[in-house]
């Protein structure tokens, strides 16, 4: 399969009542696990990577979003199953304007600091730009709440205003809109409590796909039913990391690397690979959202 619009993929979910999920990486095997776990499933996916973490000012080294948008391109060119590839919650235009360059055929512009008319402004840009390059832009109303396991707090967020949300999307053409409805960014411990009234009259008033965002906090029984009432996008990201921690501190503690070919540990892919046995771990947690949201075995009906 070639690169495919998110917004195909998100419409065909909606109409065939289920969610395509959005997998968000971080570094090579992180991508190619999600790859693997869609077509090891039949699945539709989303593949990309968080604009929010690439453009950070934070970083000790300034990344390059050219190199991991010709990646992403890259390996969605040779996946066997359809592949959207989105520049999420990026904090500057710029970025997201090189992302688009260099491959992203999907994009998110984050801000809690303008107003609702300068987001609006914002985002009819990204649109018409995204638009004439043949992408897809998401955006986001209402803000979701973020939890920080570090000192077990959970920020206060504001959920989604139908009437504003719709204002928003009449007035931007954007192609998915993103909702707070009670979920969580970065959720680990405990569950989201989701508001199914809420996103009930979103469904009805939002002519556009709805995305869920927050994931990894959301118990599985209400993701479905979040998904059957009409979320046709799910973003996952926090437990991916999370997993790929995990496996890498339970390695370590196995395995004495001092007295190891280190080519064994990296980089020959055997049995005694760590980083290989890191994707597989991410590749097998894609694999239980991608049956709880219901696109497994899609694929082959896009």
């Amino acid at each position: 399969m070639a690169l495919v619009s998110m917004t195909a993929l998100m419409n065909h979910a909606l109409e065939n009542r289920y969610a395509v999920g959005y997998f968000e990486s971080w570094n090579m095997e992180s991508i190619l696990a999600v790859v693997d776990a869609a077509e090891r499933t039949n699945s539709p996916v989303i593949i990309g990577f968080g604009g929010q973490f690439i453009g950070s000012k934070k970083r000790a080294i300034k990344e390059n979003i050219h190199h991991y948008g010709y990646l992403g391109k890259a390996i969605a060119m040779q996946s066997k199953v359809p592949v959207a590839l989105l520049l999420n919650e990026a904090h500057t235009v710029d970025l997201l304007i090189k992302g688009l360059h260099s491959g992203f055929n999907a994009v998110m512009y984050e801000s809690h600091d303008l107003s609702f008319e300068e987001f609006t402004n914002v985002n009819r840009y990204l649109v018409k730009t995204a638009h004439f390059l043949g992408a897809a832009v998401e955006a986001e109303i209402g803000q979701l709440p973020d939890s920080d396991i570090s000192n077990n707090t959970i920020s206060k967020g504001e959920k989604t205003d139908p009437d504003l949300a719709a204002h928003f999307v009449e007035s931007t053409g954007i192609d998915a809109l993103a909702v707070s409805v009670g979920n969580v960014h970065l959720l680990e411990s405990g569950h989201a409590e989701l508001d199914f009234e809420l996103i009930r009259c979103l469904r009805k008033k939002i002519k556009v796909p709805l995305v869920l965002h927050g994931g990894t906090g959301i118990a599985e029984d209400d993701l479905k039913e979040a998904v059957d009432l009409g979320m046709c996008k799910v973003n996952v990201g926090t437990v991916l990391k999370r997993v790929y921690l995990k496996h890498i501190q339970c390695y370590l503690k196995k395995n004495d690397v001092d007295h190891m070919d280190p080519h064994n540990v990296i980089g020959r892919g055997g049995e005694a690979d760590m980083l290989c046995g890191a994707r597989e771990a991410i590749a097998e947690a894609v694999v239980k959202f991608i049956k709880i949201i219901g696109s497994e075995n899609k694929a082959h009906l896009i």
